[in-house]
């Protein structure tokens, strides 16, 4: 198994975009060997939040098919993120919430599981988040 990876923005986009043919075909093997849990790796949520800005407003692809892309990949056996539910949490309450960026769910899930509260002036944001905590 060896050392734990910690893969990039450019190589989740090779992997994810499939455009430079090269660099994709080098790093299916790793992508492979993580879905079945034969590596390890870390991808941090910044590089994750970073795949997905990138994705949607270079690339133009759908929130929510980013978004699904993204959970698939946390799916992956490899994956050992010790914040991975968080980051999983988040984008369910992504597909769940109308107006809410994947960014601001993130900091809704974070901010409820450390028993916080986010300091934004965006009252709609923090209507929207107090309202799918309530208990």
């Amino acid at each position: 198994m060896g050392t734990v990876i910690f893969p990039d923005t450019n190589v989740l986009l090779r992997y994810l975009l499939a455009d430079i043919e090269e660099q994709y075909q080098e790093i299916c093997p790793f992508f492979e060997d993580l879905r079945q849990g034969y590596q390890k790796a870390i991808i941090l949520p910044e590089v994750l939040l970073e795949t997905f800005y990138v994705l949607t407003k270079t690339y133009s692809i759908p929130a929510r098919e980013t978004a699904e892309a993204l959970k698939d990949l946390l799916l992956y056996r490899g994956v050992v993120n010790r914040d991975k539910k968080v980051l999983l949490e988040a984008l369910n309450l992504f597909f769940e919430s109308e107006g809410l960026i994947w960014l601001e769910c993130f900091l809704c899930v974070k901010a409820h599981k450390q028993k916080g509260e986010i300091l934004t002036f965006d009252k709609k944001l923090k209507h929207r988040c107090s309202k799918f905590f309530e208990a």
